[in-house]
């Protein structure tokens, strides 16, 4: 018995049914109408200036090779790591401050009438911790490159004027 293009069912001798289809590999491959549109991500139009701020940032030192760190000024050097120390610490609330909104939601809409439910939603805002270190990644999250990057810029991170720099002469 055919059921669609995807799957198909096969009667066997004691008349139970048994699958016989492409399923198991949908999720991998999709349907022939969307392959077309498939595996589309966030594009990002920045210039090289711009992606070195953020990667400095978001990365310190790694980004460099060992010869480009020893060449590098002292002060320099001190200056990166303050930046990406504070770039860590504030993706890190970020990071908290979404799965809270996330576990409040949940309170709202599962059990708004618990003891518990009460509880938590009576409390102004569930706090963030800055010695709690949220492993989560940022894909999981939902975080893209452009809500670091505003983030970045509220928290004086990246400059204001992020977004008009063109490449350094």
């Amino acid at each position: 018995m055919k059921l669609n293009g995807l799957q198909s069912l096969e009667i066997l001798h004691n008349n139970s049914l048994e699958y016989k289809g492409e399923l198991k590999n949908y999720q991998q491959n999709g349907s022939k109408q969307d392959r077309q549109s498939q595996n589309k991500f966030e594009q990002y139009k920045f210039t090289p200036y711009q992606n070195l701020l953020y990667k400095r940032a978001l990365f310190g030192l790694k980004m460099y090779t060992e010869e480009e760190i020893t060449k590098m000024h002292k002060e320099k050097r001190n200056r990166i790591k303050k930046v990406n120390n504070r770039a860590q610490e504030v993706l890190n609330i970020f990071k908290q401050e979404i799965v809270n909104n996330v576990c409040e939601n949940i309170f709202v809409t599962l059990i708004p009438n618990s003891k518990l439910g009460k509880m938590v939603l009576s409390s102004e805002k569930i706090s963030t911790d800055p010695n709690f270190i949220n492993i989560l990644d940022l894909k999981a999250l939902g975080i893209t490159k452009t809500r670091i990057i505003k983030r970045f810029i509220n928290e004086g991170l990246l400059p204001p004027n992020f977004y008009e720099l063109k490449d350094v002469a």
